[in-house]
């Protein structure tokens, strides 16, 4: 009976294998911003290209240096950790709006945390002098280790995260409303909590910051010293510099040495170049006043020069003493604070160092070393976007998640636990909130409340310029990175295009925002046959 009934006979992987390569490649959702990508990518490289190079780009530029790179991937890779909790919600069907509140609240959190300790204390009322509260203290810890500042601070976050996804599912109000109100009750509290515990000296009265936090991710055991900041621990006298510098292995100071000499000569030989550089600038300044003035035998002497070069007195290198390499062997002692260096410290050093030992390319004008890394929080977002493709890809928690969001009633009736879904994506984002703050934290040694400001919005655009329809049920992890990226690079690209005020990037973000909407949506009803 079926036989007759081609509906019936078709199978799903007869309509899939139908489908031409190219079709099936234009209806992947990451298509779109992957091409977005690429063309911000060429504005970037176009626009950065030195002045004269190809006789094709007239301006002067250097989007693509190592600095450039370093910190460009700085802001990629902070929203895209915020981007990644807040994708994975949309995609359940819901949104958050707490986020940038979340992470000045994280934020502040920690600093205080490290800056004035924790404490348990209970609240009751006292009549011993007049009505007051008083406050009992259970027990309080006045030395916080970063791990453990970072543990208090996730039982925190993750209780609000889980009170906004229970409180969603348990009474039906939209989560819009739910995290709007937990967006503005988080920065009050946050604001509340700064003026609270600011106090001077160490302190602003009143601030809404937390500052004076010592660079914990520098903070390294000196041999005979004990532990104390890298910083400081350069400043120490002479006499004591040698003293360090004597028990260092005779490898590591021939090493030390070698790279020290090498960084002296590029330093002095930039400073020569730079010299020249100078000196036909001035030439050429006098040649123009001479041409305006009409004095044609200035014009010529002037040309002559400036075709002929300039020689100017080579700058000495500077010799490498013993207080220089003791100063370096300190750079390289390891953090005794792994858990702040791995949120606020740096990676692929040793790729650095190749680019400017080896490849002459990690060089500044002055010929020092442009970036000793990349931030730590790119290597954090890639592990998070790891686990996040694995478990949205390869699990049967991601096809719950597609499933809560594609259609509630339906994956309900099928046995899928949606509110406990719900409830651990809110936990999650709230999770990536923290993490985000973390990188912060322990990267300028700083909180504010001030820090999370439109990251929601930022987070929110992101993943729906990745792919991610607002509707729920659709996306990927690939498509969120994508858009993280296209939202990262647009404040450069549009930075170097000459004739363009740098703030046209949100014009272009506008745009690309309802066009990938719209696209989505319909890539999706293609995906799912309505089209």
């Amino acid at each position: 009976m079926n036989s007759t009934n081609p509906t019936v006979q078709r199978q799903e992987s007869d309509r899939q294998g139908q489908k031409k390569w190219y079709s099936a490649f234009t209806s992947r959702p990451e298509i779109g911003p992957f091409g977005v990508m690429l063309l911000l990518f060429f504005m970037l490289g176009y626009f950065s290209i030195p002045e004269g190079e190809f006789s094709l780009n007239p301006f002067a530029g250097e989007g693509f240096n190592a600095l450039g790179i370093r910190n460009n991937f700085r802001v990629i890779s902070q929203l895209g950790i915020v981007a990644l909790g807040a994708g994975m919600l949309i995609i359940a069907g819901e949104f958050d709006l707490s986020v940038g509140s979340m992470i000045g609240f994280a934020g502040g959190c920690m600093a205080m945390i490290l800056k004035w300790g924790f404490a348990v204390v209970i609240p009751y009322i006292s009549f011993d002098g007049g009505f007051h509260f008083e406050g009992l203290k259970l027990f309080e810890i006045t030395d916080v280790s970063p791990l453990t500042a970072l543990l208090i601070t996730l039982c925190f976050t993750l209780s609000f995260g889980w009170f906004q996804g229970w409180l969603i599912v348990k009474s039906g109000i939209a989560s819009f409303i739910v995290t709007l109100g937990g967006l503005f009750f988080l920065r009050g509290v946050t604001e509340v909590s700064y003026r609270a515990f600011n106090r001077a000296p160490d302190q602003t009265a009143g601030s809404t910051t937390v500052t004076e936090l010592p660079d914990i991710k520098n903070i390294i055991n000196v041999p005979g010293h004990g532990e104390m900041e890298r910083d400081s621990a350069k400043l120490l006298p002479n006499d004591q510099l040698i003293e360090i510098l004597s028990n260092v292995p005779a490898n590591t100071v021939a090493k030390l040495t070698e790279q020290l000499t090498y960084i002296n000569e590029k330093v002095a030989a930039n400073k020569t170049a730079l010299a020249a550089k100078k000196m036909i600038e001035t030439l050429e300044k006098s040649l123009a006043g001479a041409k305006k003035s009409g004095n044609d035998s200035m014009v010529e002497i002037l040309t002559k020069k400036i075709e002929a070069g300039v020689e100017v007195p080579a700058v000495a290198a500077k010799a490498v003493t013993d207080i220089d390499l003791a100063r370096a062997y300190i750079d390289t002692i390891y953090t005794a604070r792994p858990v702040a260096n791995f949120f606020g410290g740096d990676i692929m050093e040793p790729v650095f160092d190749w680019l400017y030992f080896t490849a002459d390319w990690n060089v500044n004008n002055y010929g020092n070393m442009f970036a000793k890394g990349m931030y730590s929080c790119l290597m954090i977002w890639l592990l998070l976007a790891l686990v996040c493709y694995f478990v949205l890809s390869r699990t049967q928690a991601g096809n719950w998640i597609y499933s809560t969001g594609g259609n509630l009633s339906a994956a309900q009736a099928n046995g899928v636990p949606t509110n406990k879904v719900k409830i651990s994506l809110f936990m999650f984002t709230a999770f990536c909130a923290t993490m985000f703050a973390a990188c912060q934290v322990f990267e300028v040694n700083t909180a504010d409340t001030a820090k999370g400001n439109l990251k929601e919005l930022e987070a929110i655009a992101a993943a729906v310029i990745g792919g991610v329809v607002l509707t729920g049920g659709f996306g990927t992890i690939l498509g969120i990175i994508l858009g993280t990226i296209i939202f990262g690079i647009a404040k450069e690209a549009f930075f170097y295009i000459p004739g363009i005020d740098g703030s046209f990037y949100r014009v272009f973000l506008g745009a690309v925002l309802v066009t990938a909407a719209l696209t989505n949506e319909n890539i999706r009803k293609r995906i799912i046959g309505s089209l």
